[in-house]
């Protein structure tokens, strides 16, 4: 092959614009014994390229054995129960009534009582604080209304020249 084509085909495989037919010349080419000095660096890169297919096009691919297959339907129906299992307790125990003993009730009863009455004084507080705060807005509308007596009265003096 030319040495002008072998540099043309390097060109454009630099480039990345060669075809499969074209970087399989490249790849024949680099094979032989003799190629100029200033190709060389190329020739490590194609023959790389060539035993790395090799090895490629050598290896076997491990299929899926049959024991994964029997592992997954294993699981599969694992699941399926504990679905059914969990179903099945849900509905069984929403059927059931709660059942307290005396005591129980007792105590039960009594905290209700405690919770009433922490609510009525809480509320009473409540009252007493909104009456609290009524009269503070009261004092706060007072002390705008001294405040504008007291521009009123500076603004009467100035107009009077009263000191």
């Amino acid at each position: 092959m030319a040495l002008n084509k072998i540099e043309g085909l390097i060109e454009k495989y630099n480039d990345g614009a060669t075809t499969l037919l074209e970087e399989a010349q490249l790849r024949n080419y680099f094979s032989q014994e003799a190629i100029p000095a200033h190709l060389e660096s190329y020739r490590q890169l194609f023959l790389y390229f060539e035993s790395d297919t090799k090895q490629l096009t050598q290896r076997s691919i491990p299929l899926g054995s049959g024991k994964s297959k029997k592992r997954r339907r294993f699981i599969s129906v694992a699941a399926a129960l504990v679905i059914l299992f969990t179903a099945f307790m849900n509905i069984t125990t929403e059927n059931d009534e709660l059942t307290l003993t005396f005591d129980e009730l007792y105590a039960y009863n009594e905290t209700l009582k405690a919770f009433h009455l922490i609510s009525n004084q809480m509320t009473k507080g409540h009252k007493t604080l909104s009456s609290l705060n009524m009269i503070s807005s009261s004092f706060e509308k007072g002390k705008k209304n001294i405040n504008m007596l007291g521009e009123f009265n500076n603004s009467t003096n100035k107009i009077f020249k009263i000191k």
